[in-house]
């Protein structure tokens, strides 16, 4: 027996039922006829369409259902790895309803045509309806070569135009965050101004202006311009001389200088304070008056102060102040004066504990934690034992962290006295030595 084998139009079928089932089915979206595109990496077209959802016209809505259609491409690798979408990829979206919405957290059915048809008018969607309206795809060997649904081949032909812009957008923001800190910068320098009412009408609506989520980067600069010239007019004036004058009596951790231990220094009353010694004097430095005015505050002036009854039982801090103990302090009183203020006192402790090669920051800790007078008693007792001392910051610290166990917990201090006797450390509890 003799076998012919011949194609189909040779047999003598007909031409068009010899043809491709991918030319037999117009309207699909196949692969062979998507547009080529650079690849990109699903996260990054999704980043850029979340970025510059403003421009093109989309609520956040959109923006979910579109992550749904773009978690149903078939991005995986043989590594199992996610692998840019490239033309080779079928970019048409087959999936039901129903795990589209499962997909974009729970939306319905009615939301999800209504944020199709968003993303149909702005482009980034072609509808690929079959002849019933249903989505499926259409094999050959096994293998999706095309399908009836949802078609992303326009979201990725404008895949560089969108990462271009959704950059470009990225930049407009950092500048546009830079100039809002500016206008509110120079907006609470104007509060030290006396403004027209225009002027002082321009300044209050700065407020709301930068809170604005609209606000474009032409608004900024154009209000940024505005309030500089604001600053900048002449009949601009400061406020009264009085709080200027008083100003200065208040030393703030940000003006003051870190002294230098010279033998050679210059007297204690010119020299400045360490940031973290500066605080501490400003705690003990006079208040500043206030300013009289017209209106009188809600109390009328009175003030109700709950009055502390006597107690007994009730532990007090002992205030001795600097002038009465400090004869006790023979070897610090042997390299300075007696201090007329607390800030004298302060400058004294920072430049003796420098003299006894202890860091600056461990200095702080001490005046914060155990109080100046506590500090400098401390540093004398460190000067008459300097000889048996290896490491003084370990001493102060040491000495630091028992002073405040012994104050927290009083049944102890006899077994923390047995422990400080071979370590060489005295503590003063209550002005007491332990």
């Amino acid at each position: 027996m003799k076998h012919i084998t011949s194609t189909a139009v040779a047999a003598g079928a007909r031409g068009i039922c010899a043809e491709s089932v991918e030319q037999s089915l117009p309207g699909m979206g196949s692969i062979s006829q998507q547009p080529v595109f650079r690849p990109v990496l699903r996260r990054e077209i999704m980043a850029a369409v979340n970025t510059c959802s403003r421009d093109l016209g989309l609520r956040q809505g959109a923006v979910v259902v579109l992550d749904a259609l773009l978690s149903c491409l078939p991005c995986q690798g043989a590594d199992g790895r996610e692998a840019p979408v490239a033309p080779s990829t079928l970019l048409t979206v087959y999936a039901s309803n129903e795990t589209l919405c499962f997909r974009a957290k729970g939306l319905t059915d009615r939301q999800l045509r209504r944020h199709l048809e968003t993303l149909e008018n702005a482009g980034l969607l072609r509808r690929r309806d079959s002849a019933n309206g249903k989505r499926f795809p259409v094999m050959q060997h096994g293998k999706p070569i095309g399908a009836f649904g949802l078609d992303l081949s326009p979201l990725f032909t404008r895949a560089d135009e969108l990462l271009a812009l959704a950059l470009r957008r990225r930049e407009e923001a950092e500048e546009l965050r830079g100039i809002r800190a500016q206008i509110l910068r120079l907006r609470a320098a104007c509060a030290n101004l006396r403004l027209d009412d225009a002027h002082a009408a321009f300044v209050d609506g700065l407020r709301n202006l930068v809170r604005r989520t609209t606000l474009t980067l032409v608004e900024a600069r154009a209000a940024l311009a505005q309030l500089t010239a604001v600053l900048s007019r002449d009949t601009a004036r400061p406020v009264p001389e009085t709080v200027a004058s008083a100003a200065p009596t208040s030393t703030t951790p940000t003006e003051v200088e870190i002294p230098l231990a010279e033998p050679d220094a210059e007297p204690v009353e010119e020299r400045a304070v360490e940031p973290a010694f500066a605080a501490i004097a400003v705690c003990n430095a006079p208040a500043l008056q206030p300013l009289e005015t017209d209106k009188t505050p809600a109390s009328d002036g009175q003030d109700v102060r709950h009055i502390e009854q006597d107690s007994h039982t009730k532990k007090r801090e002992t205030g001795e102040g600097t002038a009465a103990c400090w004869s006790d302090l023979t070897e610090v009183s042997a390299f300075h004066a007696e201090p007329k203020n607390a800030r004298e006192a302060t400058i004294i402790a920072f430049e003796f504990g420098r003299m006894l090669r202890i860091s600056r920051d461990l200095l702080a800790n001490a005046a914060t934690r155990l109080g100046l007078w506590e500090l400098l008693r401390l540093e004398d007792r460190m000067a008459r034992e300097i000889g048996s001392i290896l490491n003084p910051d370990a001493y102060l610290r040491k000495a630091e962290d028992w002073r405040h166990r012994l104050t927290a917990d009083k049944p102890e201090a006899k077994a923390l006295q047995r422990r400080s006797a071979d370590n060489r450390i005295q503590i003063v509890v209550d002005g007491n030595p332990v």
